[in-house]
């Protein structure tokens, strides 16, 4: 068993996730590679500056588009939208693998569908589907089936509804988005038969979990096996199981066990992946970087706050009275350490920050600013060609 300091897992995390600006990755080529690596990056639809996916790739992307990742997903097809860490992006490559995601996620979606009393739109799936069939890709609102008695939570028409379990299902996929809004085609239309027609490599649902566990530990690159963040997902909550599955990796020796100074908790590494541990050179460049709030290193944000000593909540669904920061605050790493928080905001020409907080710890002096706002150009560029950096934004990052 390795025995490391926080520090050296700091370093290990920092230099697994292509956070450490040794080596910027570039291009879609860069972006395959950091999912082929990490499985998937989470979704989420809100764009305050950018999408959390944007988010995540541009942080390691030195060149990133957000137009790159729709090229990747909705033309050349080499990525697609599906349910894995919630909803994420992943290869499609790995279509087969996640026959028992499907599987289970469309019997939850006939429960939900029920708990909202809108089972009506399973009597129209064959009708979606002649649809889609006839007419090519649509929106859910192109197919009139009428509204749906969903309550808030759920969705408007029964239209939306039947799309959202046929999604689940494998039967659909997405074809592109407007905004935030899905536009839906016949799987069939999106993927080619070479993967649709794939058999599921797992004989048993176990052999699957322990896939997935293996799949899940990399895509953080040290993981725990306690309940939390990095372990949201249909099919992974139990602990017990997900125990026997590490102990079977570390007998096999493909996960090697890891104690870290100052904490009792056991973490695991994929063999393959320890090399890292020994990277040269020792210490870190000083290079900043702006992360997402469902960024795959924060995906656990206990492990966080104990290995890096950055407590990280995304408040969006914390009433705004209530919160400590703001509603879409994004954590600033330099080097192997978190060294502040900001708000952002986008106007038509501008990134603005409506706040700025150091780490408490954090001694700011002209050098560390003068990086941030170097950072924060690339930022910018990177989802606004002819944007820039509002000129506020030195004077109060200063302050």
């Amino acid at each position: 068993m390795l025995r490391i300091s926080k520090e050296d897992a700091c370093n290990f995390i920092i230099r697994y996730q292509s956070l450490d600006c040794l080596k910027p990755l570039s291009g879609m080529g860069g972006i395959l590679d950091y999912i082929g690596k990490v499985g998937c990056i989470q979704y989420d639809p809100l764009n305050i500056v950018a999408r959390n996916a944007d988010l995540v790739l541009q942080s390691r992307i030195f060149d990133f588009r957000p137009e790159m990742l729709e090229q990747l997903l909705y033309k050349d097809r080499l990525l697609i939208d599906g349910w894995d860490k919630m909803m994420s992006i992943y290869p499609a490559e790995d279509w087969a693998h996640f026959h028992f995601v499907r599987e289970k996620r469309s019997s939850d979606a006939i429960c939900t569908l029920s708990h909202r009393k809108s089972e009506d739109a399973l009597l129209y799936l064959d009708t979606v589907l002649k649809a889609l069939a006839e007419n090519g890709a649509m929106l859910p609102r192109q197919i009139p089936l009428g509204s749906a008695n969903s309550g808030r939570w759920g969705h408007r028409n029964l239209s939306s509804a039947a799309l959202d379990y046929l999604f689940h299902a494998g039967k659909v996929g997405v074809a592109n988005k407007i905004n935030v809004n899905k536009v839906y085609d016949l799987i069939e239309n999106l993927l080619p038969a070479r993967l649709l027609t794939q058999a599921n490599p797992f004989k048993t649902e176990y052999d699957f979990k322990k896939w997935y566990v293996y799949r899940r530990l990399g895509s953080v690159g040290m993981l725990w096996n306690k309940n939390g963040g990095a372990w949201l997902a249909t099919l992974m909550g139990n602990k017990t199981l997900r125990q026997r599955i590490f102990d079977e990796y570390i007998e096999e020796k493909s996960v090697e066990c890891v104690e870290i100074e100052g904490i009792s908790e056991k973490f695991y590494v994929r063999c393959k992946d320890m090399y890292l541990f020994d990277a040269k050179p020792t210490a870190l460049p000083e290079g900043v970087r702006f992360l997402a709030p469902l960024d795959n290193s924060l995906w656990d944000r206990d492990m966080v706050s104990k290995i890096f000593g950055f407590n990280y909540t995304w408040e969006v669904y914390v009433p705004a009275a209530k919160r400590k920061y703001g509603y879409y605050v994004l954590p600033v790493l330099c080097g192997n350490r978190f060294i502040a928080r900001f708000e952002p905001e986008k106007s038509k020409t501008h990134i603005r920050i409506k706040n700025w907080w150091w780490e408490k710890d954090v001694s700011v002096t002209s050098n560390l600013v003068d990086l941030v706002l170097r950072e924060m150009e690339r930022f910018a560029l990177c989802f606004d060609k002819s944007g820039g950096v509002h000129e506020s934004v030195g004077m109060i990052i200063r302050n």
